[in-house]
């Protein structure tokens, strides 16, 4: 059961990449087209405050899978996670219509910081309660 779990979250971690990568580097119609069906639900925020939010949040879940689909190779996590958000931002420079720049990437470092943070205080909580007392 464990193995399968393990499995699951390799597979999620490594389709969030993918998916990611896509929407960071597609035409930004695709982003804005994602804005505007779920502004919405999120009280309408303003654009750039939700490209904020959504760098951080993206980011978060992406480290989270890592860090638990990986999580007794924390410097291989941090590689993928740090260089997919350094990496993701250079391509945006050479993108027509995008553009990469320190404030995202700093977001996307912070968001993927986070996710790890996560993942790791999550699995040191979840062996704290099976060992007994």
């Amino acid at each position: 059961m464990k193995r399968r779990i393990s499995q699951l979250a390799i597979a999620a971690a490594w389709i969030a990449v993918i998916a990611i990568a896509y929407a960071t580097l597609a035409q930004v119609g695709f982003v804005y087209a994602i804005y505007f069906k779920l502004s919405p639900y999120l009280m309408r925020p303003a654009m750039q405050t939700y490209a904020h939010f959504e760098h951080v949040i993206a980011f978060a879940i992406l480290g989270a899978l890592f860090g638990f689909a990986y999580p007794r190779r924390l410097i291989l996590v941090c590689c993928i996670v740090f260089g997919a958000a350094a990496l993701l931002e250079i391509l945006q420079t050479v993108t027509p219509d995008r553009h990469g720049t320190l404030i995202d990437a700093l977001e996307k470092l912070a968001g993927g910081a986070a996710g790890i943070v996560f993942a790791r205080t999550a699995r040191l909580v979840w062996s704290a309660k099976d060992t007994p007392s």
